[in-house]
Formats: structure tokens, C-alpha cells, sequence
């Protein structure tokens, strides 16, 4: 069975060495054979963790890393150059063409274009913003065709603090084009003015795209409260 599920794997450009045992991963996986993934774009990719991630997990197909802060552009540029069919984007995405001031957080993960909040400083203190820097903001609309050719699987990750809602926004014109997303979603609000989590659940939801599995994300370590998971959607 075990070289079954390896082989199936192949056909769709994965390489799994060793099946991992948590279920979780598991499913996704499963979610991105049978949906055929071979495109995916890293959209929040600061320097190129999730990239790393999904490669270890065996995904050898095309990955596409959007990053906008020049300090992690380069370390992600950096961890890419070795690797053929993985390129990287220096810029934002969001719903408009043009710059923004992004706040970059200490731990750099954590940046944002949007303020954070009380309740996010709480529970990662790390997260606190030290500097402020100008970035290129670019709709996916505007992008996705130097990337995505008739035929290909896209799947569209994105994590960008809070700002999921104004990236999707500006893929709007491309969504056919899409098979699926993965998110970052909150429960609780973790940043000014974003969009929790059951609105994008009730948006995704009327452009046809269901929710498949839910993960666990940021817990705050003085309550246990989860205030964030992954949300994974597909047509």
C-alpha cells in the first residue's frame, strides 16, 4: 500500500520518502494529489519556510514566493537559488497596484501593512513592530499569467497577517484559474481592521470554494486560546 501512495504521488510531481504520520499532513497531502497540484504560490513568503516546508514534504513541482520586505527577499532569493523550480517575486500582494508602508515586527514574521492589536502583542511579544519600510503592492491579477499556463493546478497560499482578504480581493478575475487557497485566519482580531475568520469563510464560500481542513495556528501561551488556524479550501 505504503508503495502505492508513493507511486500515485509521483504522477503529480511529488517525491515522498518517508509517509509522515501526522494526520493533518496526511490530509493535505491527499487533498493536493487529487486536485493535482503543480503550481503553487507562496504569497507572504518571508524567507521561504513554507517553501522548505512543502518540499520536505516531498512537493516537486513549481513554486512561485512573493515576498515584499527587502531584508527577507533576499534571505528567500538566497534558500531559492538552488532549487530550479522555485522562483521568487519581490513585491506585495493586495487588491490595488501601488506601494504601501509595511510594519516590519521583530521576529519579521509577524509584519504588516495593517496595525496590530493588544491581543497579539500579548501573546507573541516578539510580534512588536520595529521599523517601518515602503513596498510594491501588486493584485494577483497583474502577475498571475507570468507564472500560471493553461493546464496547470495552481494552488494559492497566502499569509499575510491579516491582509487575506485584500489579496483575495485582487485575484477576483482569476479565481478559474485557481484549484485552491491556504490561509492564515483568525478567530480573534489580531490585527486593525482585518477580516476574521467566519466572513472569509462565508466569502470563499460564494465564489465556490469549499473548506476541506482546518490546522491549528498561533495559540497565545498565557490562556491557551487559539487565535489562529490554517484554512485549507478547494473547488
Amino acid at each position: 500500500m505504503k508503495s502505492l501512495i508513493k507511486k500515485l504521488a509521483q504522477r503529480f510531481g511529488y517525491d515522498i520518502q518517508h509517509l509522515p504520520t501526522d494526520p493533518i499532513v496526511r490530509q493535505w497531502l491527499d487533498l493536493m494529489h487529487s486536485n493535482q497540484i503543480d503550481l503553487v504560490f507562496d504569497i507572504g513568503a518571508n524567507t521561504g519556510q513554507y517553501a522548505q516546508r512543502i518540499r520536505a514534504l516531498g512537493y516537486r513541482g513549481e513554486i512561485v514566493s512573493f515576498e515584499p520586505m527587502d531584508e527577507a527577499y533576499q534571505q528567500l532569493k538566497g534558500k531559492a537559488k538552488s532549487d530550479p523550480h522555485w522562483n521568487t517575486v519581490h513585491t506585495g500582494l493586495g487588491d490595488y497596484d501601488g506601494t504601501a508602508v509595511i510594519n516590519v515586527s521583530t521576529n519579521s514574521y509577524s509584519s504588516s501593512i495593517l496595525d496590530i492589536l493588544p491581543l497579539h502583542l500579548e501573546s507573541a511579544p516578539e510580534s512588536i513592530y520595529a521599523r517601518q519600510e515602503l513596498i510594491t503592492v501588486k493584485r494577483l491579477d497583474s502577475l498571475i499569467d507570468q507564472y500560471y499556463k493553461p493546464g496547470r493546478n495552481l494552488f494559492v497560499k497566502i499569509d499575510t497577517q491579516g491582509f487575506e482578504r485584500q489579496v483575495f480581493e485582487g485575484c477576483l478575475n482569476s479565481l478559474e484559474k485557481i484549484k485552491g487557497f491556504q490561509m492564515e485566519l483568525s478567530l480573534q482580531p489580531l490585527y486593525k481592521g482585518e477580516t476574521l475568520m467566519q466572513e472569509m469563510l462565508d466569502i470563499l464560500k460564494q465564489f465556490k470554494f469549499k473548506l476541506k481542513l482546518l490546522d491549528n495556528g498561533h495559540r497565545s501561551d498565557r490562556t491557551g486560546e487559539l487565535l489562529q488556524v490554517e484554512a485549507y479550501f478547494f473547488r
